[in-house]
């Protein structure tokens, strides 16, 4: 794939300036999402240049002023200290997770798409997905860690409810819709959780082991993805599953072999995102070995962390001593920045 092809290919030569005036540190910064804290939020800001935030529930209980005000104070801090906007990211899936709707909508929290699907069909969940949209933007939120991806039919299954409880046909066309109206809409969504979830257990706690063949993968479960890369989508966030079929040893998030699927065989240039590596099956599988130089080494862009300082530092550490190569972070950090120019520049700071 030429860069002129590439999803973000016309802003490198922009980014590229960009990263001419930045340190090592700056860039590997650029690479973390952190879970916001609003006691430690200006100084990763101004003094780390951090890539971005993850805002949780608890960040939305308070009045919409305060929460605006709020995220442009940090908006207008990280343009003034390196002249790029954050990433500002939640999960507004609808359903059980919902970070924004349950306290500022005033219907109530977002239903699942697979309720609304049930009761209005595609139509009914595009519809929700522009008011979506709408509330996000109305905080300066510009990420939405969103839409589910995966395919589940049975109930018992972890991710069944957050999914759209369809085949792959009928999702496929969901995902596919649904990334055309944030695109639309110039607001990045972001799909997960590749390659597809599928039964397996809760990689919040547990280590998870997927058993199921390549070709039920390339079937089904790589399909809804393959849809929202036709559709241009800015991020794909990997599952935290050992997907045995092509990587006995690494979960997704941190296998270079998964990573070479998307980028060779599926063609996709955007952003890849880990799941938080803070999680409780990486920490289970990774005692002696830093999970945040681990990803990059496979190639992610953006890590997601609640433990950025140390993990901040492994990778720094990695480089110094040739572990992980410059020109990694440097693709990384590229196409990082690319994206912020193409989705992001649109936030005027204040004078």
């Amino acid at each position: 794939m030429s860069e002129s092809t590439e999803l973000f290919g016309k802003y490198y030569n922009e980014a590229d300036k960009y990263m001419k005036k930045m340190t090592l540190e700056e860039k590997i910064a650029q690479m973390f999402f952190i879970r916001y804290n609003e006691s430690t939020s200006q100084e990763l800001i101004i003094q780390k240049k951090i890539g971005g935030f993850v805002l949780y529930g608890i960040d939305f209980k308070c009045e919409e002023k305060y929460i605006m005000d709020k995220i442009k104070q940090m908006q207008n801090l990280s343009m003034k200290s390196i002249d790029l906007p954050l990433g500002l990211a939640v999960d507004e899936e609808g359903g059980i997770v919902n970070r924004v709707s349950r306290y500022h909508r005033e219907k109530g929290k977002f239903p699942s798409p697979q309720e609304i699907y049930k009761n209005s069909g595609i139509q009914g969940i595009l519809d929700t997905e522009k008011e979506k949209i709408s509330l996000l933007k109305k905080f300066n939120l510009n990420v939405n860690l969103a839409p589910v991806a995966d395919m589940s039919y049975n109930s018992n299954d972890f991710i069944y409810s957050r999914t759209l409880g369809q085949k792959e046909e009928e999702t496929s066309n969901y995902i596919g819709k649904v990334v055309d109206e944030y695109v639309k809409n110039n607001f990045t969504c972001c799909a997960k959780h590749f390659p597809g979830y599928g039964n397996n257990l809760d990689t919040h706690g547990e280590i998870s082991i997927d058993k199921r063949s390549y070709e039920t993968f390339l079937k089904e479960d790589l399909k809804p993805f393959e849809a929202a890369i036709g559709n241009k989508i800015p991020m794909i966030l990997f599952s935290h599953n050992i997907v045995e079929c092509k990587d006995k040893k690494y979960p997704c998030s941190l296998s270079k072999i998964w990573n070479d699927i998307i980028r060779n065989d599926l063609k996709y240039s955007g952003l890849i995102l880990t799941d938080d590596i803070c999680m409780g099956a990486i920490k289970k599988m990774f005692i002696n070995e830093s999970p945040a130089v681990l990803a990059v080494k496979a190639g992610d862009d953006i890590l997601l962390s609640g433990e950025f300082d140390k993990h901040y530092n492994d990778v720094l550490t990695a480089v110094k001593s040739g572990e992980i190569s410059e020109d990694i972070i440097n693709k990384a950090c590229r196409r990082i920045i690319s994206w912020k120019l193409k989705y992001l520049l649109n936030f005027q700071p204040d004078k």
